[in-house]
């Protein structure tokens, strides 16, 4: 019997082993020292050799072992966040610190095409299981979400995605929503209306600008940058979004189980995908630039996630140019939409033995349209050393292009292309049906927020380029 040995104990290594698949591919064996907390990642020499494998993120190469640390970084950020991970820890009876067992738990289905099973198992062992959820069900759910923690379902923790926001994952076939397990995988992520007051609107809120940005990305580049978004009623209203990270295979499908034995539900495939803090090798908590906060006396230290950090990404890039002009458009949507929450875990990477390439973007919200003494408008990462919208200003913009490699002329080419195109679209927008009444009042003050900020940086494109290259 293989063990791991402690000073005070000996434990059987195959409790402390997770076998790591992508897809239905093996990986490798993730193994971790429970006394000591640390984490062992062993890639499986046909993964290696392959000439198809690769590094699971750049923290986590092939040919050298990972260190214990950023294995450790690189599962915590697979993790859900705030109540999410409360819920997580007091339902399972595990600790937020044991990030092994929250794995463990919870890693049938990832983000992304990793599976964390149990030795002796596969994906293709784990029978279906599908249970459909009616709209009576969800609106109750929803309804009594101050009773019952939302991500559980028949006893069940059935988030596995990061973030904050109540989510639940589902597989969408039609207009019928599924809870699925085992060798079924969830195609859409449904996010209700958040409990706090003062986030009044924010499905609006987030479907008008996912699609107002989809809509510039397609008009400024011709590509579908931005992920799919829908507006179900139960009747309260329920951001649907389209998994970037999944998609249903045509022609194959499984016999549903508990309640679809009426129906098929299509097999989906899983794609690997890393979020921005994964692709930095930077923990959860460095997610923000200013990772201490914005005190006076700790404002100076921006050592979390920035721009500037992920353009550095450049050489892991599978196509550099069009990955950064990605970026680049990420980066001006946070500036037109007032996204100024927009952190290192809202970009995400597709990985593959080419590298990296940014997936559709996501979790665009305009969080200037809140109360700013109720949620802090201070961006999650700089543009020079501006963090509010205020000081934006061409030296700043100028100063951020310095700082993350970008051409200044090309980038005041972008910014006044989508400041243009923002203008003549923004109200366009707002004009949805799917809207109620309430709900386009909102997204109409957001528009004329959205325009105003399309003129203002529209006027400061010109400036960027000529300042001289000394003063950065």
């Amino acid at each position: 019997m293989a063990t791991i040995t402690g000073e005070a104990a000996v434990y059987r290594k195959a409790d402390y082993t997770l076998h790591v698949f992508a897809g239905d591919t093996p990986v490798g064996e993730l193994v971790q020292n429970p006394l000591e907390g640390s984490f062992s990642l062993n890639y499986r020499h046909d993964w290696v050799d392959s000439g198809l494998g690769f590094p699971l993120a750049p923290g986590l190469p092939l040919q050298t072992p990972p260190a214990s640390a950023a294995i450790r970084r690189f599962l915590e950020n697979l993790l859900p966040e705030g109540d999410a991970l409360d819920d997580l820890s007091r339902v399972e009876a595990i600790s937020k610190g044991n990030v092994f067992g929250l794995i463990r738990h919870l890693g049938r289905e990832t983000t992304g095409a990793l599976s964390f099973l149990s030795p002796g198992q596969t994906p293709g062992d784990i029978p279906p299981r599908a249970r459909e959820i009616t709209r009576e069900e969800l609106q109750d759910r929803i309804t009594r979400r101050d009773q019952m923690p939302f991500t559980v379902w028949d006893g069940k923790v059935r988030l596995s995605v990061a973030g904050q926001q109540d989510k639940l994952l589902v597989q969408k076939v039609g207009e019928r929503l599924f809870l699925v397990d085992g060798s079924l995988s969830s195609t859409h992520i449904l996010k209700p209306e958040p409990l706090r007051p003062y986030l009044k609107h924010m499905v609006a809120n987030e479907h008008y600008c996912m699609r107002l940005a989809a809509r510039l990305g397609q008009l400024a580049y011709r590509q579908a940058l931005v992920a799919d978004v829908d507006i179900l009623r139960v009747p309260d209203p329920v951001l649907c979004v389209r998994r970037f990270d999944r998609a249903e295979l045509p022609g194959l499908a499984v016999a549903g189980s508990a309640g679809v034995a009426d129906s098929a539900l299509p097999r989906v495939q899983r794609r690997h995908v890393i979020d921005g803090c994964q692709a930095l090798d930077l923990p959860v908590a460095m997610k923000y630039e200013r990772n201490i906060g914005s005190g006076r006396d700790v404002a100076h230290i921006r050592d979390g996630a920035s721009f500037a950090r992920l353009h550095a990404l450049r050489p892991r890039l599978e196509h550099p140019a069009t990955g950064l002009r990605h970026m680049g458009f990420w980066s001006i949507l946070t500036l037109l939409l007032g996204n100024s929450d927009a952190h290192g875990k809202n970009l995400s990477f597709h990985v593959g033995p080419a590298g990296l390439s940014p997936c559709p973007l996501y979790d665009l919200v305009s969080v200037l349209h809140f109360d700013g003494g109720q949620i802090d408008h201070e961006f999650a990462m700089a543009f020079g050393d501006a963090f509010h919208f205020l000081d934006v200003a061409p030296f700043a913009l100028a100063d951020h292009c310095e700082r993350c490699g970008i051409d200044r002329r090309f980038f005041a080419r972008e910014l006044r292309q989508l400041c243009r195109l923002a203008q003549k679209e923004a109200m366009v927008a707002t004009q949805d049906p799917i809207y109620t009444d309430a709900e386009r009042d909102t997204v109409i003050a957001i528009a004329h927020a959205v325009i105003t900020r399309a003129q203002r940086l529209d006027a400061m494109a010109d400036a960027i380029p000529r300042f001289d290259k000394d003063l950065f």
